[in-house]
């Protein structure tokens, strides 16, 4: 029973920080946003036409995609509000799972039946749009609902002024976030620009990293608790035995028996039992895995064990090794009692 829910609340800490960083990742825990304000005042301003990049060479570093958000909000048939974002040919690329050779227009949204095509409106110009679900690399844009239209589709739109918007998801191999994050800005500084509003994931990361490692020592504090306590319930067994397995272990060796022989098949069938009574406490919680988890709250998703299996970590493996020397540590009385007098024990 203490192996039991000794698994379940390590396995349960275990789960809860997977979920929390699925949680984090469904939200862009990779994904770096550049926003850089573009009035009609400036320059390099170029509605409906192609606009310096400089930061095309995040490419070679990850997925990159360019957009325009645009000040007004496009609208379905059925009047529901879309933040708007025109697309450049260099992004059809990056957007290619997403558009539907029927149509230019991507409506985003979590609502709207996936895969069908409705009418859409930005700034009295109307179109059909094709609906996808929004995925990870997206979502930082922000909203529920987005529409993406193509460069020069409403000329109008841009010509009011747009915020250029660079969406950019490093690659799993690639430098830290931070590294990106500092190159952005110095690259601003350099050119003497107005400052780029960066939206980046380095404090998420560090907060959950700061979590990860207070979790990690709880987990280990809270085996070790359990461990402890699982050697002193074997240990308070070892004490109340101990008159029993004095008297018969003298009895035995009267016969002959010697006293090594005695000790070593205690112990032995003490580290037997507690092992035993450990694997199945495991196996009974692994096999029910989905059943006890699902019923606590868990998503589907995190349940799974194939990636990375909660059951083979150090902690559990710690609760082993405790259990292993509660075993011990009840084949001791034993122990003391070998060393005195068979005649003394028996008198």
């Amino acid at each position: 029973m203490l192996v039991t829910v000794a698994t379940v609340i390590l396995v349960a800490f275990t789960l809860l920080e997977r979920s929390v960083r699925a949680r984090l990742e469904s939200f862009g825990l990779n994904t770096l946003v550049i926003r850089e304000l573009m009035t009609v005042a400036d320059p390099e301003m170029i509605p409906n036409g192609p606009s310096p990049d400089r930061l095309a060479p995040l490419q070679r570093l990850g997925h990159r995609v360019q957009l325009r958000q645009l000040y007004v909000r496009g609208q379905t048939e059925w009047g529901t509000d879309l933040m708007a974002y025109s697309y450049s040919p260099d992004s059809v690329p990056e957007l290619a799972p997403w558009l539907s050779p029927k149509t230019p227009l991507i409506c985003f949204s979590d609502r709207l039946p996936e895969d069908t095509l409705i009418e859409v409106t930005l700034n009295r110009q109307t179109g059909a749009a094709v609906v996808r679900r929004m995925d990870s690399f997206l979502r930082p844009l922000g909203g529920e609902n987005l529409l993406l239209v193509p460069q020069g589709w409403s000329p109008d739109s841009e010509r009011l002024g747009y915020v250029e918007t660079t969406l950019f998801q490093r690659a799993s191999d690639g430098p830290p976030m931070q590294q990106f994050v500092d190159a952005v800005s110095l690259l601003g500084q350099l050119e003497r620009r107005r400052p780029a509003q960066l939206q980046s994931p380095v404090a998420m990361i560090r907060e959950l990293e700061r979590l990860q490692a207070r979790q990690n020592q709880w987990r280990k504090i809270m085996a070790s608790l359990l461990g402890l306590a699982l050697a002193l319930v074997y240990g308070a067994i070892a004490v109340l035995e101990f008159r029993q397995n004095l008297y018969i272990g003298a009895l035995l060796r009267s016969f002959g028996t010697p006293a090594l022989f005695l000790y070593f098949r205690q112990w032995a069938e003490n580290a037997f039992v507690a092992n035993a009574a450990a694997i199945i406490a495991l196996f009974t919680v692994y096999s029910l895995h989905p059943s006890i988890f699902g019923t606590l709250g868990f998503p589907r998703s995190v349940l799974d064990l194939k990636s990375a299996n909660p059951y083979l970590t150090s902690e559990i493996g710690l609760i082993l090794a405790c259990v292993n020397i509660g075993a011990f540590l009840s084949s001791l009385p034993v122990a003391f009692g070998l060393r005195r007098e068979v005649g003394e024990i028996l008198s």
